[in-house]
C-alpha cells in the first residue's frame, strides 16, 4: 500500500509539473512505477521530498527533456492516456528535494537544480547550489500546476512555450504545465 501511493504521489506531481509552458495548462506527474508510467498529480499534499516527478505541458503530449540548452529546456514527446503519461528515455525525471525556505520544492535533475535564471530573459537553467530562484512554490488547481521560483528573478513562473517547443520561465503568458 505504501508502494501505491508513492507511486500515485510521483505520477501525479509528473502530470501537474507536465503542463507548464503553452497555452496549455501544465501538468505534474508522478511515478508510477519504477519504470516509465506516471500519474497526474491533482493536489500538493501528495507530493513528498524524494518523490520522483516529471513536468509537462497541460494540453498536449510534451514533457520536459533531459536536454538542458543555453537558456530553456528542450521538450520531448510523451504518450497520456487519462491522467497517466508514459515517458520516453530522453524524458527529463526529476527528484523532489525541499527547497530553501519552508513549504518551496527544489526539482534536482541529476547535474543540478532546474532555476529561474533572469529578470529580464525567459531562462530556465541547472546550478549546481540551491538557491532561491531553485526554490519552488507549487500549487494544482484542476489539474494545472503553478510554479513559481521564489528568488529575486522577476521572470520565474515555469511554463511551456508550445511556438518554440520548450520549457523556460517568464513573467507572464505562454501555456500552463
Amino acid at each position: 500500500m505504501k508502494r501505491l501511493n508513492w507511486m500515485r504521489r510521483s505520477l501525479a506531481l509528473l502530470l501537474a509539473v507536465v503542463m507548464c509552458l503553452s497555452a496549455m495548462p501544465l501538468s505534474i506527474f508522478a511515478a508510477e512505477t519504477a519504470e516509465s508510467t506516471y500519474t497526474k498529480v491533482t493536489d500538493v499534499a501528495d507530493l513528498a521530498v524524494g518523490d520522483k516527478i516529471v513536468i509537462g505541458a497541460a494540453d498536449s503530449d510534451a514533457a520536459m527533456s533531459t536536454e538542458q540548452k543555453s537558456n530553456n529546456r528542450g521538450q520531448t514527446a510523451v504518450t497520456k492516456d487519462g491522467d497517466t503519461v508514459t515517458i520516453g528515455a530522453d524524458t527529463q525525471v526529476i527528484t523532489l528535494e525541499a527547497g530553501t525556505t519552508e513549504g518551496t520544492w527544489a526539482f534536482h535533475v541529476g547535474t543540478g537544480y532546474l532555476y529561474a535564471a533572469s529578470s529580464s530573459k525567459n531562462y530556465l537553467r541547472t546550478e549546481s547550489t540551491l538557491s532561491a530562484n531553485s526554490s519552488w512554490t507549487i500549487e494544482i488547481s484542476d489539474g494545472v500546476a503553478t510554479v513559481k521560483a521564489q528568488g529575486t528573478n522577476t521572470r520565474n513562473w515555469m511554463r511551456y512555450n508550445s511556438a518554440s517547443t520548450l520549457f523556460a520561465c517568464y513573467y507572464s503568458g505562454q501555456n500552463d504545465i
